[in-house]
């Protein structure tokens, strides 16, 4: 694998020769050529502000200690690849400049993570209101069953950074730990009062990863937080009737 590396990244980056250390490490005999053409895609998405990497937290958000886990990250990995069209489709069709500034998010989707984890779930502030109108989200989602309405992903790769639901796979007792284990700071308003149960069987066609740098995941105001409570983003929210609600 890491001799197609060599193709596609001809300089060596060291960086992306570890992350591609890595993943081979995760996966072994069950990473295939077009996952690995995926993963070299999105890669760079798991790259850091400061030159680090958390290549190894995929492990976390696909479970890849089930087999299933190890499925569903091979097969979302496929899947980028195949969508966007090969990295070199990729380098063409999406190239990126500093100046002016032209940056690339492409979109990782979590195919099989009702095979992986039966439920997420979306904290909130039960104060919030949804956007653009006087109605409480926890009267929004009573009323429709639904999550607030946010963009639907319709192509591979964004020109600019998406804005989903952030949502994790890990429950916690109280507001106080919930707040603490997501390090959600004061100052951004969220007291953790609220929290959404989502069914991924619903969901299993709206599901991304959360890289660095997606608006309104905490990692773009807190560049530590890690994805290792599973971290993944929704588009949109599962049909009316199946989503259920928790508050303090």
């Amino acid at each position: 694998m890491l001799d197609l590396l060599k193709r596609w990244y001809p300089e060596d980056d060291p960086i992306t020769r570890d992350q591609a250390e890595t993943l081979i490490t995760m996966l072994g005999e069950q990473l295939t050529e077009k996952a690995f053409e995926g993963f070299v895609i999105i890669c760079s998405r798991l790259v850091d502000e400061f030159g680090n990497h958390r290549t190894s937290e995929l492990s976390n958000v696909f479970r890849i200690t089930k087999p299933e886990g190890q499925r569903a990250l091979v097969g979302s990995l496929e899947h980028i690849n195949a969508w966007v069209g090969g990295i070199e489709a990729y380098i063409r069709l999406y190239p990126v400049t500093i100046k002016p500034p032209n940056p690339a998010f492409p979109q990782l989707k979590i195919l099989g993570i009702d095979t992986i984890e039966p439920f997420l779930y979306r904290v909130m502030d039960s104060n919030a209101l949804v956007r653009g109108t006087s109605e409480l989200t926890k009267d929004y989602i009573q009323r429709t069953g639904r999550l607030t309405e946010v963009p639907v992903q319709t192509v591979p790769v964004l020109r600019s950074k998406p804005i989903y639901h952030w949502c994790t796979y890990t429950t916690w007792d109280t507001p106080d730990a919930t707040r603490d284990a997501l390090q959600i700071l004061p100052e951004w308003q969220n007291n953790c009062r609220l929290r959404a149960t989502i069914l991924t069987s619903n969901v299993a066609e709206s599901a991304f990863m959360a890289f660095n740098g997606d608006r309104y995941d905490p990692k773009v105001r807190h560049s530590s937080r890690r994805l290792s409570k599973g971290m993944t983003s929704l588009e949109n929210g599962p049909p009316s009737g199946k989503l259920t609600i928790n508050s303090w």
